[in-house]
């Protein structure tokens, strides 16, 4: 070896040391493989647009392990697209995430166990809460949560009393004027009673009562009288929801021209109508959710049409919300999010308005989220 070589040699391995400790140092950037989702008439653009702006911020920042909770007031009907979403959304940020939700018991216990199923995730360290709160109670462990600097967000029922950063849901006063204006489009324009089964009791419901009272103003300036029947949530509440409405029908002094329901038991309606012998003909039913019995009375022709929340998507957003707050701050994420922001603090997750005469397309996108109908 000559004497030049021999001195370049070390020289050599000097600087191979040096760049081979800064490529192994050099900070590994967040990678997310999204499920894709089909093209679809009811596939939310805007929505996934933001969805996938709020990726590529995220993936300009280094990968940071973390521990993320859902907290819902159940796992089963309205909240399984709330898990499911959830749960994909954990998976394709390769976090550490769990979704939970109070067992079997009564009201009281339920919203205690919550309470606790929140204090055992902060002491085991968890980063990021989402919760969908049972009641006022929850506030405090809510406080107790960002207090300790872990970012909550409240799903489809917001408490606004609470230091929560953000509500991922339907904005209730905007889904009732929604629903109004469907039915509208199959009443007939010579006035006529309207019958609401809502809420009435903002004390009680605040979500409920905004949606319930903002669907009466829409139908009361278009020149129909509204009848609001207050849901009752009873275990006989369902026979005497029925038997109420059917006495309207039969005997209201000016004719029931529609029904609307501002809830999951659009069904109550149809079976009220059909105690009244009355068909999609006689009279416009409108409601919310996707119950299966909704289902069939659309497909009977007695409900003209439904109005979906988009549970799937609420429970899917929150990981990455909770995710982005972790890693960007709350202000660069709520900016990221901004097209979707109705005010500083709630985000409007959307509503999907469902024709009789669209369900098979919908079933269709239901089942392309892998949530089915």
């Amino acid at each position: 070896m000559s004497k030049i070589l021999g001195k370049c040699v070390p020289l050599l391995a000097l600087m191979f040391s040096i760049s081979a400790c800064s490529s192994d140092s050099a900070p590994e950037k967040k990678t997310v493989t999204r499920v894709e989702i089909p093209e679809n008439a009811f596939k939310p653009v805007a929505l996934e647009n933001t969805i996938q702006d709020l990726i590529e911020e995220i993936g300009k920042t280094e990968a940071k392990p973390l521990q993320l909770s859902v907290v819902l007031k159940n796992l089963t009907g309205y909240w399984e697209p709330v898990k499911i979403g959830a749960n994909r959304a954990f998976g394709e940020l390769q976090v550490t995430g769990s979704v939970l939700a109070p067992a079997e018991g009564t009201e009281e216990e339920s919203r205690n166990r919550q309470v606790q199923i929140l204090e055992e995730r902060l002491a085991a360290g968890y980063n990021g809460f989402g919760v969908a709160p049972l009641a006022d109670i929850v506030g405090p462990a809510i406080d107790d949560l960002v207090d300790s600097g872990a970012p909550v967000v409240t799903i489809d029922s917001d408490l606004i009393t609470s230091k929560r950063q953000l509500y991922i849901g339907t904005i209730n006063s905007e889904a009732g004027a929604t629903a109004a204006e469907t039915l509208k489009y199959y009443l007939p324009n010579t006035g006529g009673t309207v019958i609401i089964l809502g809420h009435d009791d903002e004390a009680t419901w605040p979500d409920g009562y905004s949606r319930s009272m903002a669907a009466k103003a829409v139908l009361e300036n278009a020149g129909y009288t509204v009848d609001l029947r207050k849901t009752n949530w009873s275990e006989d509440g369902e026979t005497q929801d029925v038997d109420y409405m059917k006495e309207k029908l039969l005997t209201s002094e000016s004719p029931v021209v529609g029904m609307l329901s501002m809830f999951s038991p659009t069904f109550r309606c149809a079976r009220a109508a059909e105690a009244a012998e009355l068909t999609g003909d006689d009279i416009a039913i409108v409601g919310f959710d996707f119950e299966p019995e909704t289902v069939s009375y659309m497909r009977s022709g007695l409900v003209k049409a439904t109005h979906a929340q988009r549970q799937y998507y609420m429970g899917y957003l929150v990981p990455y919300v909770l995710y982005s707050m972790n890693v960007l701050g709350q202000e660069k994420t709520i900016d990221v999010i901004s097209s979707h922001m109705v005010d500083e603090h709630r985000f409007d997750a959307g509503l999907d308005v469902v024709p009789a005469e669209k369900l098979d397309e919908y079933n269709d996108f239901l089942d392309s989220l892998r949530i089915g109908g």
